[in-house]
């Protein structure tokens, strides 16, 4: 009907505001088809981050199941059976030397109880954050200093990527930087970027605000300056996005790589431990028949 990309974009309603920003400046500085593609790449990344962070998520709750399926069949049928050949060999585990097997039972049903505790809690947890509740999951996992790193490098990741984006557009950096940040989560983050926008609206450059307030870490931090004078901004940001994402995968996998073992390992020692204890009655008992 004659409409820009941008206008139509922005009449449906089924884009977000950056992306419709993005489009609109870029129609505007003839830079439409380098948007586009950003924009691709960066929705590709997107995505293959959240099938990252679903696969962290996934396998401990399946194996959280698995360990839950475990000790309910030991309660449901390996502990009555030895505690029916105990009671017709002893005439009573209450008065017999061998009632300390009642520890590891009372063990179990303790185990199970905490595993479907947990279960509970990250099913609440993944139902909160698919409605809207992300805050309050966010901050009660941001307790723990490696998820609240993750978050960090997530937020810095999706700022930086679409700042870069809008400067690719033709976007002036104080502009790019104001529609970059609705794409953060995290409050500090938001905080320090509003600050960075208050220091580039009085006169400062984008990487002179982000070395004052240190929205990178060091060695990111010194390459901006320097780069920003060269007039290559954008490879840095391109190589900023890099380790950002390396660091990402790194916590990610880190995360995953310690649940799963954690998790089996104390499956394997609890099912160890009342194994041991149910059998060394019954060697005891055979060993007295003897």
């Amino acid at each position: 009907m004659g409409s820009p990309l941008g206008d139509a974009m922005k009449e449906t309603g089924a884009f977000p505001d950056y992306a419709v920003d993005m489009i609109s400046s870029s129609e505007y500085t003839g830079k439409l088809e380098n948007t586009l593609f950003h924009l691709s790449g960066y929705y590709r990344t997107e995505n293959s981050l959240k099938n990252t962070l679903k696969s962290a998520v996934r396998y401990p709750v399946i194996l959280l199941f698995m360990v839950i399926a475990v000790l309910a069949l030991m309660l449901a049928l390996v502990f009555p059976a030895f505690y029916g050949v105990y009671n017709n060999l002893t005439g009573g585990l209450a008065s017999s030397a061998y009632s300390y097997i009642n520890v590891p039972f009372t063990l179990c049903k303790v185990l199970l109880v905490i595993m479907i505790i947990l279960v509970i809690l990250m099913l609440a947890g993944i139902y909160m954050w698919k409605n809207g509740n992300k805050e309050t999951v966010r901050n009660t996992l941001s307790k723990s200093a490696l998820f609240r790193e993750l978050f960090d490098d997530l937020d810095l990741y999706r700022f930086t990527s679409c700042f870069e984006m809008f400067l690719s557009s033709g976007e002036h950096q104080d502009q790019a930087l104001t529609k970059s940040i609705p794409v953060v989560e995290g409050k500090a983050l938001k905080e320090k970027l509003q600050r960075c926008a208050d220091k580039m609206a009085g006169g400062m450059s984008f990487s002179q605000t982000a070395y004052e307030e240190k929205l990178y870490d060091p060695t990111n931090n010194r390459m901006l300056i320097p780069a920003e004078r060269s007039g290559m901004l954008d490879e840095i940001m391109q190589k900023i996005m890099t380790n950002l994402r390396d660091s990402i995968d790194k916590n990610t996998g880190l995360i995953a790589n310690t649940a799963e073992p954690l998790l089996t390992g104390v499956l394997m020692i609890f099912i160890g431990i009342m194994l041991i204890s149910l059998m060394v009655p019954l060697i005891g008992i055979m060993n007295s028949i003897g």
